[in-house]
Protein backbone atom coordinates (compact mmCIF):
# COMPACT_ATOMS: atom_id res chain seq x y z
CA UNK A 1 0.00 0.00 0.00
CA UNK A 2 2.78 2.48 0.88
CA UNK A 3 4.39 1.86 -2.42
CA UNK A 4 1.33 2.50 -4.27
CA UNK A 5 1.35 6.09 -2.22
CA UNK A 6 4.64 6.84 -2.92
CA UNK A 7 4.50 6.14 -6.88
CA UNK A 8 1.55 8.09 -7.15
CA UNK A 9 3.24 10.81 -5.35
CA UNK A 10 6.68 10.54 -7.61
CA UNK A 11 4.23 10.72 -10.51
CA UNK A 12 2.71 13.81 -10.05
CA UNK A 13 4.14 17.27 -9.47
CA UNK A 14 3.52 18.95 -6.19
CA UNK A 15 0.95 21.67 -7.83
CA UNK A 16 -1.41 18.71 -9.40
CA UNK A 17 -1.27 17.25 -5.40
CA UNK A 18 -1.62 20.76 -3.60
CA UNK A 19 -4.78 21.60 -6.06
CA UNK A 20 -5.89 17.67 -5.68
CA UNK A 21 -5.78 18.22 -1.82
CA UNK A 22 -7.71 21.69 -2.09
CA UNK A 23 -10.67 20.92 -4.46
CA UNK A 24 -11.36 17.64 -1.34
CA UNK A 25 -11.67 20.15 0.61
CA UNK A 26 -15.89 20.18 2.21
CA UNK A 27 -16.76 23.89 1.99
CA UNK A 28 -20.87 22.25 2.89
CA UNK A 29 -20.53 23.71 6.53
CA UNK A 30 -19.88 27.26 5.48
CA UNK A 31 -22.69 30.02 5.44
CA UNK A 32 -23.31 31.86 1.89
CA UNK A 33 -21.90 34.90 3.20
CA UNK A 34 -18.84 32.98 4.45
CA UNK A 35 -18.89 31.27 0.99
CA UNK A 36 -18.83 34.78 -0.39
CA UNK A 37 -16.20 35.97 1.68
CA UNK A 38 -14.10 33.07 0.89
CA UNK A 39 -14.30 33.64 -2.87
CA UNK A 40 -13.90 37.05 -3.08
CA UNK A 41 -10.77 37.05 -0.88
CA UNK A 42 -9.58 33.82 -3.36
CA UNK A 43 -10.30 35.76 -5.99
CA UNK A 44 -8.47 39.02 -4.85
CA UNK A 45 -5.50 37.31 -3.23
CA UNK A 46 -4.77 35.20 -6.50
CA UNK A 47 -5.21 38.59 -8.27
CA UNK A 48 -2.62 40.61 -6.25
CA UNK A 49 -0.39 37.28 -6.55
CA UNK A 50 -0.61 37.72 -10.53
CA UNK A 51 0.14 41.73 -10.67
CA UNK A 52 3.42 40.99 -8.25
CA UNK A 53 4.41 38.50 -10.65
CA UNK A 54 3.77 40.79 -13.43
CA UNK A 55 5.67 43.46 -11.91
CA UNK A 56 8.36 41.40 -11.31
CA UNK A 57 8.24 40.27 -14.96
CA UNK A 58 8.23 43.90 -16.29
CA UNK A 59 11.48 45.00 -14.38
CA UNK A 60 13.79 41.66 -15.04
CA UNK A 61 12.61 42.31 -19.10
CA UNK A 62 13.72 46.45 -18.81
CA UNK A 63 17.15 44.23 -17.27
CA UNK A 64 16.40 45.86 -13.41
CA UNK A 65 18.92 43.25 -11.78
CA UNK A 66 18.54 42.05 -8.30
CA UNK A 67 20.79 41.95 -6.04
CA UNK A 68 22.52 38.98 -4.72
CA UNK A 69 20.28 38.54 -1.38
CA UNK A 70 17.35 39.64 -3.23
CA UNK A 71 17.48 36.08 -5.73
CA UNK A 72 16.98 33.85 -3.14
CA UNK A 73 13.58 35.98 -1.84
CA UNK A 74 12.26 36.31 -5.46
CA UNK A 75 12.79 32.46 -5.49
CA UNK A 76 10.48 31.77 -2.76
CA UNK A 77 8.10 34.35 -3.49
CA UNK A 78 8.12 32.52 -7.31
CA UNK A 79 7.73 29.26 -5.57
CA UNK A 80 4.81 30.16 -2.59
CA UNK A 81 3.18 32.24 -5.67
CA UNK A 82 3.36 28.46 -8.01
CA UNK A 83 1.44 26.85 -5.02
CA UNK A 84 -0.60 29.66 -3.93
CA UNK A 85 -2.29 30.54 -7.23
CA UNK A 86 -3.86 27.26 -8.10
CA UNK A 87 -5.06 27.04 -4.32
CA UNK A 88 -6.78 30.26 -4.51
CA UNK A 89 -8.63 29.38 -7.78
CA UNK A 90 -9.95 26.11 -6.73
CA UNK A 91 -11.03 27.83 -3.29
CA UNK A 92 -12.74 30.42 -5.37
CA UNK A 93 -14.30 27.83 -7.52
CA UNK A 94 -15.48 25.93 -4.56
CA UNK A 95 -17.02 28.32 -3.57
CA UNK A 96 -19.16 29.42 -6.41
CA UNK A 97 -20.17 25.91 -6.88
CA UNK A 98 -21.34 25.89 -3.32
CA UNK A 99 -23.21 28.94 -3.85
CA UNK A 100 -25.09 27.42 -7.23
CA UNK A 101 -22.87 30.11 -9.32
CA UNK A 102 -20.09 29.66 -11.96
CA UNK A 103 -17.89 32.13 -11.15
CA UNK A 104 -17.66 34.54 -8.24
CA UNK A 105 -16.41 38.21 -9.47
CA UNK A 106 -14.78 40.87 -6.52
Amino acid sequence: MTDSITETTHSENSLTVFRALIADLDLSHFTDPQLYDLGAVASESAEGLCQGLLCLSEGLENSELLPPEGISQVSAYLKASAHLLPALFELSEKAGVALGITQIRA
